[in-house]
């Protein structure tokens, strides 16, 4: 059980994140803690103070510009984190009666930490959420009671709650945009790798086709020197050596009819031999 509950809190998936979606998230955030900074000072929420949310800004300010100008991701995502983490808390502890506002906040760290493409943080977040309400939830019974009657302007609690609405939908709206990108990159790489097999099925194809080819083309090659050889060792030779029979007898015995008679053997196999080496040269210029 344990085990299980240790691969659950620390599996990590790669999501392939779309370009800027951290700045997009942080710059959402920004401006959210930008109108809750105005409605605190144009009415009282009643749900944080001023001094609390106006170091948030500052701090959500600079880690928008750092994101913009590309600093380390991971850092900047944990800060953004924590930074909201710490107003949650610090909220509550100056003011315990905004239990029912934050128990509502919290929730949305986990889900910016997945937005973030890192599951692992996410679960880690949920988990430090839930022990935080847990610890929240006994510190206001001690400092408040068992209940509190909360003072809950309709004005006040409208707009905050205008606030929450339009940064649950921002933040599904970034997941679904964050999902979406992601699943259409991954079809774009099935087309490519289902192009690729075909292009790879087709020069296969091409291939086996040359291959083929080839080995016809060299069939008939060696068909060629094979009907060569054979020509050069039976046919040619023998005249040639009927040839050279027939000088060498007549540098040894200059008789006249001796001589006419060889003289007549070696027309006779020149032109066999003349026959033959046109055959051999018509044959090897043959295509087939």
């Amino acid at each position: 059980m344990f085990r299980k509950l240790k691969n659950w809190l620390l599996r990590d998936y790669k999501v392939p994140k779309s370009e800027g979606v951290q700045f997009i998230t942080i710059l959402l955030l920004t401006i959210l803690i930008g109108l809750l900074a105005i409605g605190e000072f144009l009415i009282d929420l009643k749900a944080t103070s001023l001094p609390l949310i106006l170091p948030l800004l500052a701090v959500n300010i600079i880690l928008l510009i750092a994101a913009k100008k590309g600093g380390n991701s991971k850092l900047i995502g944990n800060l953004q984190l924590l930074v909201l983490y710490l107003m949650f808390q610090l909220s509550f502890f100056f003011l315990p009666g905004v239990f029912h506002v934050i128990i509502y906040w919290m929730p949305s760290i986990p889900l910016i930490a997945f937005i973030f493409g890192n599951l692992r943080t996410s679960h880690v977040w949920l988990v430090i959420i839930l022990i935080t309400l847990i610890i929240d939830a006994g510190f206001g019974n001690r400092m408040v009671g068992k209940s509190y009657m909360a003072d809950i302007p309709f004005t006040q609690y409208a707009f905050a709650g205008s606030v929450f609405v339009i940064t649950l939908v921002g933040c599904f709206s970034l997941l679904y945009n964050l999902l979406g990108k992601s699943y259409s990159r991954l079809r774009t790489k099935n087309r490519e790798v289902v192009e690729l097999i075909s292009q790879l099925k087709t020069m296969n194809g091409s291939l086996e086709r040359i291959v083929d080819e080839r080995t016809k083309d060299l069939e008939v090659r060696n068909a060629k020197l094979e009907r060569y050889a054979f020509m050069n060792s039976h046919l040619v030779r023998a005249p040639l050596a009927n040839i050279l029979g027939a000088v060498q007898h007549l540098e040894e015995k200059c008789d006249k009819e001796r001589a006419d008679e060889m003289l007549n053997i070696v027309r006779v196999s020149a032109a066999s031999l003349d026959d033959v080496i046109k055959e051999i040269g018509q044959s090897l210029s043959e295509k087939e």
